[in-house]
């Protein structure tokens, strides 16, 4: 995945269990926690700083929007931490604020978590205050106008930057169905018009024990962390989430393209190819075909389509590891007169992978970089309590635990056989944003 947060070793936790907790050892020693009200606890012991990181991951994103509720589950992000029925609105930023702690959340496509990073003698405050914003926020009605003014900025400074608005141009074009084609941010028109219940309803749905995880990594002991969380989410309760199969998504057919003129001096082109989900066997291979073609100064679309050929003056690619099959996604930035043939040379090269695969030095340097990023975006407690949680979310811990050890023994064949079946230059999409008038 080339999101950095991936797993680093799993520390053992000595744990016994509580009354009514099923427990699992995930490979590598964590300690995953079923409460019995459904709710998923991780912990993990990490004893380099005094600091804990406190996670909860909810299995709901922009996927479970529709056309009309496109936005909700980034809405409601921004919402959650705006009052309870025990915490005013600003309140819950200010008690952070006064430990020295840092409060964030984010939402993608199958996914929103929230995340508090503080001294950990400070662990049972902040585990209290974020467990009132999960199980009791008012969705305060004096701040839906506020925030829904952010949010829409938000919007703006997407839509006015060309990269960002290329990539969603393309993400419409390449899915017809799925609800990936849709923005994690929402339209102007669905933000602008959206009631407070629509965010109530996405917040009864998926905001309930069994549809959430908890992670705590910190210095910490972890037998003590996990009584807290399960007092802290005493009583907490709600049906379990039934959420619908996603549409399958007809492949494309031919090649699907959108150009659209801004206000820029050069252009910018996203190309996207559908790529494997979490569970396929090839998601592996394909994080090393994406650091083969575009990861570090040897990157191969680098040294080709900008070094040699200059026709592009930057290159990137990107692969979002999802539940769903996403896409393998690659963008560059060209003079407006090279654009198309810029294309044609990116085309060319991941035509020359599929047909010659990559060297025994490429293939080296591609792995050697996803294993330092991943040493690098692990390091610290936030960066484990990412990984566990997104894992978690996603696929399982074995997968997390396991995943480095897949990726050494990606080989060049793997990576050939990927390309093969990712790359074909008469199906793709493509969205080019370009100077008007040019």
């Amino acid at each position: 995945m080339l999101l950095v947060g991936l797993l680093g070793a799993l520390v053992s936790a000595g744990l016994s269990p509580l009354p009514g907790t099923a427990q699992v050892r995930a490979p590598g020693g964590a300690v995953r926690s079923v409460l019995e009200n459904g709710l998923t606890v991780i912990v993990q012991e990490h004893r380099a700083a005094d600091v804990v990181a406190l996670h909860t991951w909810v299995r709901g994103g922009s996927k479970d929007e529709d056309d009309e509720t496109n936005g909700a589950a980034h809405f409601l992000e921004h919402m959650l931490f705006k009052g309870t029925a025990k915490r005013r609105a600003g309140e819950m930023d200010r008690e952070v604020e006064g430990v020295g702690g840092v409060l964030n959340a984010g939402t993608s496509l199958d996914w929103t978590y929230y995340h508090v990073v503080s001294s950990s003698r400070h662990f049972d405050q902040m585990l209290e205050l974020q467990s009132d914003a999960m199980m009791r926020s008012t969705l305060e009605p004096s701040e839906l106008e506020r925030e829904r003014r952010v949010v829409l900025e938000e919007i703006n400074r997407r839509d006015n930057f060309p990269t960002t608005r290329a990539l969603e141009l393309m993400r419409g074009l390449a899915f017809t169905v799925h609800a990936y084609r849709r923005s994690v941010l929402g339209t102007r028109a669905t933000i602008e018009r959206m009631p407070r219940e629509t965010l109530q309803r996405f917040y009864r749905t998926y905001y309930v024990p069994d549809n959430m995880t908890v992670v705590v990594v910190g210095n910490v002991r972890a037998s003590q962390a996990l009584a807290s969380v399960r007092r802290a989410y005493a009583g907490f309760s709600g049906p379990s989430v039934l959420r619908q199969p996603a549409p399958v998504e007809p492949p494309i057919e031919g090649v699907r393209r959108l150009v659209a003129e801004q206000d820029v001096r050069v252009a910018y082109l996203v190309l996207g190819f559908p790529g494997p989900t979490v569970r396929d066997r090839d998601v592996h291979a394909t994080d090393v075909l994406a650091y083969a073609l575009g990861r570090g100064l040897g990157a191969r679309l680098r040294q080709q389509v900008v070094e040699r050929a200059r026709l592009a003056q930057s290159i990137g690619v990107s692969f979002l590891t999802t539940e769903d099959p996403y896409l393998f996604v690659i963008s560059a930035v060209a003079e407006p007169a090279h654009a198309e043939r810029a294309e044609a040379a990116i085309l060319a090269e991941v035509a020359a992978v599929a047909d010659q695969g990559i060297t025994e030095v490429e293939l080296a340097r591609a792995r050697n970089l996803l294993e330092g990023e991943h040493i690098y975006g692990t390091h610290t407690t936030r960066g484990q309590a990412y990984t566990l949680g997104f894992y978690a979310t996603i696929a399982d811990l074995e997968f997390a635990s396991a995943y480095l050890a897949r990726v050494r023994q990606v080989t060049r064949d793997d990576v050939q056989r990927v390309a093969r079946r990712l790359f074909d230059a008469r199906r793709y999409a493509v969205a080019v944003i370009r100077p008007a008038g040019r």
